[in-house]
C-alpha cells in the first residue's frame, strides 16, 4: 500500500486564478471627472441655471434708447439610478461562514461573491456610462446627442502620413471655433485608429503620426477604448448619419464642462431587512447609485465619425 496519499504529495500554491477584465475607464474617474456628492436617498440632481440676453452697443449724448440687457432663470434635473446585484449563500454555506469553520486554505465564499457582485456593478457601470441605456433617460458619454458629430469621409487608412496629420490637426483646432475652449486635454480613438497612429510613419522613418501630435499637442491625452468602435457605438441605440463608422471624441476633462456623479460608499451591501431568502438560502443585493454624464457644455466636446478599416 502507498505510504502517502496523492494530496501529500502536492504542492498547494497560495495564488487562485481569476477571470481578467479590461480597465473600466469610464467608471473609475479615468476619463469622466467624477463627483463623490450624492446624498443617499435622492431621485434627482438639479441646477439652477442662468441665461443671458440683450447686448451693449454706441449711443449718443443724452439717448433715452439705452440697450437694455436681462438674465433669466432655468434649472437642469437629472435623474439618479441604481445599478444592483446580488450574490446567494446557503444554509450551510451561512452556518459554516458563522461557526468561522471555512478551512484556512479555502475561499470564504460569502466575501468572494460580494467581490464578484462589485465587479459586475462597476462593469455594467461603465457599459450604461459610456453608451447609454436605450428607452431610460440615461444617455451615454460617447453618444450623447448634444454633442456635436462631425460625419467625416476622410479614410485614415488609405492617406498619407501628412494628409493623416492634418485631419487630425484640423479636428483639434476646430474644437476651438466656439472661442472658449483653449484647447482639448483628452483624444479618445478606437482600436484601429490607435494602431495606425502608431504604426504611420513620416518619410523618413523618423517619427510616427502619434509621436508628432504628442510633440505639437503636448497636454492632449490619446486613449485607446474599444466602445468607440462601430459595432458598439450603433448598437447603443443611437440614430446617427454616421452609422457603420468608428468614432473619435475630443473633449476637455474639466468638471465644470462634463462631470458624473456617485455616492461615498460604492457597491454598497443592501441593509439586511433587505435580504431575500429563496428557499435554503439567502439572495443578499447589492447596488451603487450613479448619474449618467452630463454636459453641462456639450458645444465644447466634439464627435468625429470615420469610415472603418476596410
Amino acid at each position: 500500500m502507498p505510504s502517502f496519499l496523492y494530496e501529500d504529495l502536492t504542492q498547494r500554491m497560495e495564488k487562485i486564478l481569476e477571470p481578467r477584465y479590461r480597465t473600466m475607464h469610464f467608471e473609475n474617474g479615468d476619463l469622466i471627472p467624477t463627483m463623490v456628492d450624492l446624498d443617499p436617498g435622492m431621485k434627482e440632481i438639479a441646477y439652477d441655471k442662468i441665461n443671458e440676453f440683450g447686448d451693449a452697443d454706441l449711443v449718443s449724448d443724452a439717448a433715452t434708447n439705452i440697450p437694455v440687457v436681462d438674465i433669466s432663470l432655468d434649472e437642469d434635473r437629472y435623474p439618479i439610478y441604481m445599478v444592483a446585484a446580488g450574490f446567494p449563500l446557503s444554509l450551510q454555506e451561512e452556518r459554516a461562514y458563522n461557526a468561522n469553520h471555512y478551512h484556512a486554505s479555502s475561499l470564504n465564499r460569502f466575501e468572494r461573491r460580494m467581490a464578484v457582485a462589485r465587479k459586475a456593478i462597476a462593469q455594467r457601470t461603465n457599459q450604461f456610462t459610456a453608451l447609454s441605456v436605450p428607452n431610460i433617460n440615461f444617455p451615454g458619454f460617447l453618444t450623447n446627442s448634444l454633442v456635436s458629430t462631425d460625419n467625416s469621409a476622410f479614410n485614415l487608412y488609405t492617406s498619407t502620413y501628412q494628409q493623416c496629420l492634418d485631419f487630425f490637426v484640423d479636428i483639434i483646432e476646430s474644437l476651438t471655433d466656439n472661442f472658449v475652449t483653449d484647447y482639448p486635454t483628452d483624444m479618445l480613438v478606437p482600436k484601429d485608429v490607435h494602431h495606425r497612429m502608431v504604426s504611420l510613419e513620416n518619410g523618413l522613418g523618423t517619427v510616427n503620426l502619434m509621436e508628432r501630435l504628442e510633440q505639437l499637442y503636448p497636454d492632449l491625452m490619446i486613449t485607446k477604448t474599444k466602445e468607440l468602435e462601430a459595432a458598439l457605438i450603433d448598437s447603443s441605440g443611437i440614430t446617427r448619419p454616421g452609422a457603420g463608422k468608428d468614432r473619435i471624441m475630443l473633449y476637455p476633462k474639466e468638471p465644470d464642462i462634463l462631470n458624473r456623479h456617485i455616492e461615498e460608499q460604492v457597491a454598497q451591501l443592501a441593509p439586511e431587512e433587505y435580504i431575500r431568502t429563496d428557499g435554503l438560502r439567502r439572495i443578499y443585493p447589492m447596488f451603487s447609485c450613479i448619474t449618467p454624464a452630463i454636459f453641462d457644455y456639450p458645444t465644447d466636446c466634439r464627435y468625429i465619425d470615420i469610415p472603418v478599416k476596410a
